[in-house]
């Protein structure tokens, strides 16, 4: 049973692409060769024309059956092979998709939406002969306002990502629904060709995504409107970029002003004019009305790097070129932690998009797509090969502003989360020695492997060349643990929170491979996250796109060093028992610092981590605790090492459980003693350089740390001595200042 609209007689195989390009279509010739007919008698030249390389002459019969003499129909192939029909019993008229249209407005999956929805599937639907799989191949017009919502018409490994071969939206709406509050939307996908006369919302966390080789026509008169989020705070930069540029008829991928395409989404079903303030550093609010400071409105497009001066001043009246990012403050709607949402409204941008880069220079850049992008992708379009250099160094850097409550430079607080094919890590931390703790703000978001729309970051020139975004790099990526905007949010549920433990691995998508992630407290509470990824086409050497070099130096901070080069990323091909990794450390004064494992990625039971320490000569197990150490305020770019083994650098095992260190602190007139292997301690003695005692004290501790108030001092040399109950002597010269 049912019914045939047409038959087409090859003399050779097609494939599945080029049977689904013409699914949704009848056929015809074009200069010898086949073309589908809806697309060529619009015009319409498509990039990526599946059967344009099939000549006429391989279709040996062509029956439309819109032609009969009596039950004879004709053969359109030119061929002359009359087709005859048997046991013909009636003839309908034409109910087939060529293709999908609308009859009224509704629902996507209502079957009353579409002509002839009685008698056909729903475009972009389930397949009826495999329900694991959809129908990604439909060419859909729409001229009423329509809805998608894709919860439960699609199979689960879609998830919840509808595909499309062709789109015509027409003088319309097409809505994908979603929701900002509770994060939810869904993904549109057009692998072919678009056109949008119409316009197309994209609500809540929903995408539009055209794949490599998708067209947008160029002349789209309709607009796109897509959402994002940033801080609502009054002092706090966003790093942003527009999914959208101006809207004409001429050309796509249009640069723009601020003003052009970005509106004032407090209510997101009516977005509304933001009032650009030419004056002043504060932004406003007035009902759901809000203003925007235009003076913090800036970018940094291939400027040489660490130049401060180079941020070129944008503000409302500037231009910005597709791909670029652009820096912005919140209008003071709410604090550092809330939401302001806004709408870009344009004609989006699609396929490729390049912007110059000079060797050396940095360039603020962002997603250009109302899409997320894949940053592992971007990474690899834009390197010449892996294992060498690239027009970009392979890492991106995310900024996040986590505090300050000033428009002062010297006050901000914040910091460049850091991303490459090893992984990503957070911003310095501005808190406290427990990494729980924040006081002054914490960063706490990591970047992901997916770029959300709007997100802007930086690249920095490795050859002078080009920066390439295209189709390729889209997915359809919800915000999340693996796409994370990078504006501060605590209640965010894509937060990494420091703290030793194991992170299991549950779904088909994860990373793998090996990573330990490890946490500098500092002295004066700075905290620095550094990553070790152990990955086959990594080394200990630089390696492109592995190896993410520290962008900015906090007061205090920690780093690999690669060749006499500071990293907060490390790739490595293994990990041996003698494998010596070492690290960089400075402060700007003394006190103890800590460092500690923050997490430990498909890591095997029982692997060993040691710091060990040059100057004290001594190996940490830092599976057991943190390492606690005293450091003179200073750079020390040779004295501490993350070890396999602790006997790799000659020290022997005994010395790893008798370390005990000892110092003065100045800033609170007192011996500190540390001692991790809890040594027990029979007494302290201090010694000015005449070798007079001027402080001792009967202990019988075996403390791993204890303080001992000796104040009223000179400045100068002393020294301290420890005497243990087994007899053993500790000597240490330390340097006294007068506070």
């Amino acid at each position: 049973h049912g019914n045939i609209d047409e038959v087409r007689v090859w003399d050779s195989a097609l494939t599945a692409d080029q049977l689904r390009f013409i699914m949704n279509q009848e056929i015809e010739e074009n200069s010898t060769f086949v073309a589908g007919k809806y697309f060529q008698d619009r015009t319409i030249s498509v990039t990526k024309n599946d059967v344009a390389s099939i000549p006429w002459t391989d279709l040996e019969g062509y029956y439309p059956m819109s032609t009969y003499t009596y039950t004879n129909t004709k053969d359109e192939s030119g061929n002359g092979r009359q087709g005859a029909l048997k046991n013909l019993k009636t003839v309908d008229r034409q109910s087939a998709p060529l293709p999908y249209e609308t009859t009224q407005a509704g629902d996507w999956d209502d079957p009353t939406t579409w002509l002839n929805g009685d008698v056909q599937a729903i475009p972009g639907t389930t397949s009826l002969v495999d329900n694991t799989k959809s129908v990604d191949w439909n060419i859909v017009r729409t001229a009423h306002d329509i809805t998608i919502n894709n919860d439960s018409d699609l199979p689960a490994g879609n998830n919840s990502n509808r595909s499309v071969l062709a789109l015509f939206v027409d003088s319309n709406e097409l809505t994908v629904d979603g929701d900002n509050t509770t994060g939810t939307g869904f993904g549109l996908s057009v692998t072919h060709y678009l056109n949008l006369d119409g316009n197309i919302d994209l609500n809540g966390e929903s995408q539009l995504i055209q794949t490599t080789g998708s067209d947008l026509e160029v002349t789209s008169s309709g607009l796109l409107e897509k959402d994002q989020q940033g801080t609502a705070d009054l002092y706090t930069y966003n790093y942003l970029s527009s999914p959208v540029g101006v809207s004409n008829i001429t050309s796509n991928n249009n640069s723009y002003t601020l003003p052009d395409v970005m509106r004032n989404g407090t209510l997101p079903a009516s977005p509304n004019n933001i009032t650009f303030l030419t004056s002043g550093y504060d932004g406003s609010v007035s009902g759901t009305n809000i203003s925007i400071a235009d003076y913090w409105i800036w970018k940094f497009a291939n400027q040489p790097d660490d130049d401060y001066t180079a941020w070129q001043h944008v503000r409302s009246t500037g231009t910005l070129l597709a791909g670029e990012g652009y820096t912005m403050k919140g209008p003071g709607s709410g604090g550092i932690s809330d939401d302001q949402n806004y709408a870009f409204l344009g004609k989006p941008n699609n396929a490729d998009i390049t912007l110059n880069i000079t060797a050396g220079n940095d360039y603020l850049v962002g997603n250009p797509y109302p899409s997320a992008i894949d940053a592992e992708q971007f990474i690899l379009d834009n390197g010449s090969q892996i294992a060498g250099s690239g027009a970009t160094t392979g890492t991106l850097y995310f900024w996040e502003h986590w505090g300050g409550g000033s428009h002062n430079l010297s006050e901000y607080l914040g910091g460049y989360g850091t991303y490459n094919l090893s992984g990503g890590t957070p911003s310095a931390t501005l808190g406290t020695n427990d990494p729980d703790v924040g006081t002054g703000g914490t960063p706490l978001k990591t970047p992901g492997r997916y770029i959300p729309v709007g997100q802007g970051f930086f690249v920095i020139g490795e050859s002078t060349g080009t920066i390439n975004f295209n189709n390729g790099q889209r997915v359809f990526q919800k915000e999340g643990a693996n796409s994370v905007f990078m504006e501060a949010n605590p209640n965010g549920n894509e937060t990494f929170v420091p703290g030793r433990s194991v992170t299991p691995i549950d779904n088909s998508d994860a990373d793998t491979r090996m990573k330990i992630r490890l946490g500098f407290n500092s002295a004066n509470t700075l905290r620095r996250q550094l990553l070790l990824t152990v990955d086959e086409n990594a080394s200990l050497n630089i390696d492109w796109g592995y190896d993410g070099a520290l962008y900015e130096s906090q007061i205090d901070d920690l780093y690999w060093m690669i060749e006499g080069e500071k990293y907060t990323i490390q790739g490595t091909n293994e990990i041996l028992t003698e494998t010596v990794l070492p690290l960089g450390v400075h402060t700007a004064s003394e006190g103890m610092n800590v460092i500690t494992i923050d997490n430990l990625e498909n890591v095997p039971a029982n692997f060993e981590i040691y710091v060990y320490d040059k100057e004290l000569e001594i190996y940490h197990d830092l599976q057991d605790s943190d390492y606690e150490f005293y450091m003179p305020g200073g750079e020390y770019l040779e004295r501490l090492f993350i070890v396999f083994n602790p006997e790799v650098l000659g020290i022997d095992d005994n010395e790893l459980t008798t370390a005990l260190n000892i110092h003065y602190l100045n800033e609170i007139e007192s011996i500190v003693l540390v001692n991790p292997a809890n040594k027990t301690i029979k007494s302290i003695e201090m010694f000015n350089v005449l070798g007079q005692s001027i402080y001792s004290i009967d202990v019988e501790t075996n403390s791993d740390y204890a303080e001992y108030k000796v104040s009223n001092l000179s400045t100068g040399t002393y020294i301290l001595q420890i005497k243990t109950v087994n007899g053993d002597t500790l000597p240490k010269k330390v340097w006294v200042e007068k506070m």
